[in-house]
């Protein structure tokens, strides 16, 4: 997709979550993240900023901060700590995708502190401790699966410290509830 597209897109989605009258704009708030990691992809790529930049990011922030948005956010910030916490088996690489979506919109959107409650706030701390913490027997992630517009700050991608574990032993950890009784 091209920028102007995963922007229209990104809006779309967000507008679509503030506007629910019931349930929950988790699954909003999810697509609309993995939109903006594309998006970042794609401005990474062309080595410009798109037309109306500037006016999508205000945008962007101010529909997280709508609707039931806020809520999808917490959700997201929850599910990622969850996904931290099966680090060493099958939420790792999760876990870094999510935690990457959350430091793209502190550093490129708006700071946390805008955005998130203050217990989702105390919950990226506790990420990336468990995200450390379990990296001593993490699955790594594959090279090619991290993002090529990923810096070197998000150090969660590339924290496992065995980064020797075979194909094998790795897809067993993944998959680990389909192995569970073998």
């Amino acid at each position: 997709m091209r920028a102007d597209e995963l922007m229209r897109a990104t809006i779309r989605i967000l507008t679509e979550g503030a506007e629910l009258e019931s349930g929950s704009a988790a699954g909003h708030v999810r697509r609309a993240l993995n939109k903006l990691m594309d998006l970042q992809q794609v401005v990474q790529e062309a080595r410009s900023l798109p037309e109306g930049f500037a006016e999508f990011k205000e945008q962007v922030v101010r529909l997280l901060n709508s609707g039931r948005n806020p809520a999808g956010l917490s959700i997201y910030t929850f599910d990622c700590f969850n996904y931290a916490m099966r680090g060493r088996l099958d939420g790792f690489s999760r876990a870094c995708h999510r935690r990457s979506a959350l430091q793209l919109l502190n550093d490129e959107y708006t700071p946390w502190s805008e955005l998130l409650i203050p217990d989702d706030l105390d919950e990226i701390m506790e990420i990336d401790e468990t995200l450390e913490e379990v990296s001593d027997d993490a699955p790594p992630v594959p090279e090619a699966a991290i993002p090529s517009w990923v810096p070197d700050t998000h150090w969660w991608w590339r924290a496992p410290k065995r980064q020797d574990m075979t194909a094998e032993e790795r897809a067993e950890r993944i998959d680990y509830d389909s192995n569970d009784g073998l």
